[in-house]
C-alpha cells in the first residue's frame, strides 16, 4: 500500500524540474541581426506624412550629422545634436538623439529623449516603438508592451514591433495572443529565427506539440549552437512522452558543456525514471559541483525521487553531497525537508534507524504540525511494535490540513494489522471522501471481505 501514497511523485518531480516553460531568451545576436538593424536604422528617416513636420533649421541640423553617422562617429553626432537649442524643442532632433543613445547602449538616456519627443508630439509612432525597444532590452515588459501597442495603433506594421510584442505577451503567459503576434512578425521578417522559435514555444503551450516539434527542428538546423532551442526541444519531447529523445537531447547539450545545473538534475531524474542509477549518479553529482548551483528545491526533489527508487546507496551519497554543497540552509522549510529525507534514508535503508527516528522526533518537537514527519515516525513505530504511539501520531497528522488522506490510509493499514477491520473501513471511507482512488477502493473491498470472514 505504500505505493498508493507516492505513485505520482516521479511525474511531479519531472514537472517541477522542467524549466522550458520560461519564455526563450532572445538570441544574443538579436539586436545585431540584419532584420532588426534594417528596421531600427530605417527609423532615422523622416516620415513627414504621419510624423512631426521638420523645419528647415531642424532638417539642416540632421543633414549636418549624416557624414559623422556614415563614418561611425556616433558620439560626435550626438554631441552636435546636444549642443543645439533644438534638442529641447524639436521632437525630431530629440528622437534622433535617442536613437544614437540606443546604439551606444545608453538605454536610460535614450528613453529620456524618446519621452521628450513624445511630450512634444504624442502621436510620434517611431518614438513609441523605439521606446518599447529600450524597455525590451531592459526586460521591463510592463512598460515595453504599451509602447509597442501604441505604435501599432498608430499604424506600425514592422516585424520587430510585432515580434517584441509577442515576446512580451509570452512573459505574461498570453500564449494565443503571442502566437498571433509572432505570426504577424513573420509577415515582414519571415527568416527571423527568434520569431520561429517563439512560435514553436507558443504551440507547445497550446498543446500543439507535433507542430511545435517540427518547427523547432527547423530552428535548430538554422542555429545549431543555441542551447535554449535544444532545451525547448527536450521540453516538447517530454510533453509528448518521448523520454528517450529528450534524454539524448539533454545529453548532447551536456557534452557541449552548456547544460546548466538545474537541467543536469532533470537529466539525472530522467535516468532514474528509466531505471538507470548508474547513468544518473555522475550527472547528479556534477550538478552540485557546478559553480552556479541548482536551486535547493530542485536538488531536494531529485533526492526525494531517489528515495522512491529505494537506491539507498545513491540516496545517501547524494544527501551527503547536498550537505557539503549547502552547509547552511536558512529556509527553515527546506532545511526540515532535507533532514526529513535524510531520516527516511536512515530508517528505510536500515543504515541507522534510531538516528532517523530521533531526527523525526526532533522535527516534530520543533513543529507539531509537521505532518510528513509524523507519518514517517508512525511508520517506524509500527516496525517497533509500538502501535499505540503510531496511532497517536497518525491521529495527530490526520488533523492537519493537506495530510488527512495519507494519514487515514496509514491508520487503516495499522488497524488491519491489529485485525480491527471495521475501524480500518471507517478510515478508508474518510480517505475516499477526500480523494477518490481506484487502488484505495480495491484495498477497501479486500478489507471488507476480511471483515465479513472474521464475523
Amino acid at each position: 500500500m505504500k505505493s498508493l501514497l507516492v505513485f505520482s511523485i516521479q511525474f511531479a518531480v519531472i514537472s517541477s524540474l522542467l524549466s522550458a516553460a520560461e519564455p526563450l531568451p532572445l538570441s544574443k545576436s538579436y539586436w545585431k541581426d540584419d532584420a532588426f538593424l534594417k528596421s531600427f536604422n530605417g527609423s532615422y528617416r523622416i516620415n513627414a506624412r504621419i510624423e512631426p513636420a521638420v523645419t528647415t533649421e531642424e532638417r539642416g541640423l540632421l543633414v549636418s550629422i549624416q557624414t559623422m553617422m556614415a563614418s561611425g562617429d556616433r558620439k560626435g553626432a550626438l554631441a552636435k545634436l546636444k549642443s543645439s537649442s533644438l534638442i529641447k524643442t524639436s521632437p525630431a532632433v530629440a528622437f534622433n538623439a535617442g536613437n544614437i543613445q540606443f546604439e551606444l547602449g545608453e538605454m536610460e538616456s535614450a528613453a529620456e529623449y524618446y519621452q521628450q519627443a513624445l511630450k512634444v508630439f504624442p502621436s510620434f509612432r517611431r518614438a513609441h516603438r523605439n521606446l518599447g525597444f529600450v524597455y525590451a532590452r531592459s526586460e521591463d515588459w510592463d512598460k515595453a508592451m504599451p509602447s509597442f501597442e501604441e505604435a501599432l495603433k498608430l499604424g506600425d506594421q514592422d516585424g520587430s514591433t510585432y515580434g517584441q510584442l509577442a515576446y512580451g505577451r509570452m512573459q505574461k503567459n498570453q500564449y494565443a495572443s503571442a502566437l498571433q503576434a509572432y505570426r504577424l512578425a513573420q509577415v515582414t521578417q519571415p527568416e527571423s529565427i527568434d520569431w520561429k522559435a517563439g512560435i514553436a514555444q507558443c504551440l507547445q503551450h497550446l498543446q500543439r506539440n507535433e507542430e511545435a516539434l517540427a518547427l523547432i527542428e527547423e530552428v535548430i538546423t538554422a542555429r545549431p549552437d543555441e542551447v535554449s532551442y535544444y532545451l525547448l526541444q527536450s521540453s516538447i519531447q517530454l510533453s509528448m512522452d518521448k523520454v528517450d529523445d529528450a534524454m539524448a537531447n539533454l545529453e548532447l547539450v551536456r557534452r557541449m558543456g552548456k547544460l546548466d545545473a538545474d537541467n543536469h538534475l532533470l537529466l539525472a531524474n530522467l535516468h532514474l525514471r528509466s531505471g538507470s542509477s548508474k547513468l544518473a549518479r555522475p550527472v547528479m553529482m556534477a550538478a552540485l559541483e557546478m559553480e552556479e548551483k541548482p536551486p535547493l528545491t530542485s536538488a531536494l526533489n531529485v533526492l526525494e525521487f531517489t528515495t522512491q527508487t529505494q537506491d539507498w546507496k545513491l540516496a545517501r551519497e547524494f544527501a551527503d553531497a547536498m550537505v557539503k554543497a549547502w552547509p547552511e540552509v536558512k529556509d527553515v522549510k527546506l532545511a526540515n525537508k532535507q533532514k526529513r529525507l535524510s531520516a527516511l534514508i536512515d530508517i528505510d535503508s536500515a543504515e541507522n534507524p534510531e538516528r532517523g527516528a530521533a531526527t523525526l522526533a526532533e522535527l516534530i518537537k520543533n513543529d507539531p504540525l509537521d505532518a510528513a514527519s509524523l507519518i514517517l515516525l508512525a511508520r517506524y513505530r509500527v516496525t517497533e511494535k509500538r502501535n499505540q504511539e503510531a496511532e497517536m501520531l497518525l491521529q495527530q497528522a490526520a488533523r492537519i490540513e493537506g495530510s488527512e488522506y495519507e494519514a487515514r490510509v496509514e491508520l487503516a493499514k495499522l488497524h488491519v494489522s491489529g485485525n480491527r477491520y471495521e475501524e480500518a473501513l471507517k478510515q478508508l471511507d474518510l480517505a475516499l471522501k477526500i480523494r477518490p482512488s481506484e487502488a484505495v477502493t480495491s484495498y477497501r473491498n479486500a478489507i471488507e471481505k476480511l471483515a465479513e470472514a472474521a464475523q
